[in-house]
């Protein structure tokens, strides 16, 4: 006879619960919604903007989001400035009003696909902008970087982009397309309206790219209808994104998104086959590391049974740790253990 621990038992109760929970409030007739935003977009994440759609929780939603530019580019650019519009970057598509959410709950959302609408994309290297140049926190007197666009053209058969680099011996770079979305949420708490430049408890800016298709996401719920919104379509970044700017597009996306109600968490959370992770944001680094890795720790406690001593101990020898921005006002880093550690 296989006996299990008290612990192992609660721990068992617990995700049996709210795996039940997310099940309980999808209803059968879940359906597939489209939305066409149009001109349509936000520029802050805000308990004031109106619902694009309601939705309920099992439903699935067709759209698309512009890119971080609000679309002002074309391929034939060689400049950032004067076509950017520093007051009209990061658009969101949204918000997605999901019906029952309500502070206090978690909201789940699964990205099922992300689609390349286009076939190039920009990077930029942006006057005081990126974690190699000066800028308001961290005032030098070194010149600025010059103001200079790039323009990245997709292979899709390859599944690359491709970068002439007329001033290099190399000649021209490909680097891998995978597609992710460098900004997602919902409402932030208190009542607060925060540019989608920033990232926080309510996810945001992050720039995490993880953030792909097939991943699942939760945020904490502070608004009634979470008010979830999502843009910024990256097609490639490395880590950080140092110079600023990623490859920037826009995207057609599908997901679905569900509802754990009673269930509260601080921070955003994103899972995929492997990993497991917590997303922390703010100035400087070491707290962002530090918020992400005590959210994974409470995460294991709450959810898996571990005893918080112990789930440190883990970390301190399992853990993977990931700069996902560090040009942003909030700086974010994801702390991530390999699911092999979860009790099944």
């Amino acid at each position: 006879m296989i006996r299990m621990s008290e612990q192992s038992a609660r721990a068992a109760i617990v995700a049996l619960s709210s795996a039940l929970v997310v099940i309980g409030i999808a209803p059968a007739s879940a359906a597939e919604v489209r939305y066409d935003p149009g001109d349509t977009v936000y520029f802050t994440y805000c308990h004031a903007h109106p619902p694009a759609i309601r939705i309920k929780p099992g439903d699935t939603v067709i759209t698309r989001t512009k890119d971080a530019a609000n679309d002002v580019f074309q391929p034939t650019d060689k400049t950032v400035f004067p076509r950017l519009d520093l007051t009209r970057v990061n658009p969101q598509t949204g918000p997605f009003f999901i019906e029952g959410a309500e502070p206090g709950d978690t909201l789940v959302v699964r990205i099922d696909r992300i689609g390349l609408n286009r076939d190039w994309g920009w990077g930029a290297s942006i006057p005081y902008f990126g974690a190699l140049a000066p800028e308001y926190k961290t005032a030098m007197i070194t010149d600025p970087v010059p103001d200079r666009l790039f323009i990245w053209r997709f292979d899709r058969s390859k599944m690359v982009g491709v970068l002439d680099l007329p001033n290099s011996k190399i000649g021209k770079v490909e680097v891998p397309l995978r597609p992710f979305f460098g900004t997602i949420g919902t409402a932030p708490a208190g009542k607060e309206c925060i540019s989608s430049l920033i990232p926080g408890p309510h996810g945001a800016n992050m720039d995490f790219n993880e953030v792909v298709e097939g991943v699942t996401m939760s945020f904490p719920v502070f608004e009634p209808g979470a008010l979830f919104m999502l843009g910024d379509g990256h097609a490639a970044q490395g880590d950080g994104e140092v110079d600023g700017a990623a490859v920037e597009t826009s995207f057609d996306v599908t997901f679905t998104v569900n509802l754990i109600k009673g269930k509260k968490i601080n921070w955003p959370r994103l899972e995929n086959d492997r990993m497991i992770m917590s997303i922390g944001s703010t100035r400087p680094l070491i707290d962002a590391l530090r918020i992400a890795c005590v959210d994974l720790v409470n995460w294991l406690v709450q959810d898996h049974g571990y005893d918080k001593i112990e789930a440190v101990q883990l970390l301190g020898q399992a853990a993977q740790l990931e700069i996902a921005n560090v040009v942003d006002p909030n700086y974010s880093v994801a702390c991530q253990l390999d699911k092999r550690y979860l009790p099944r």
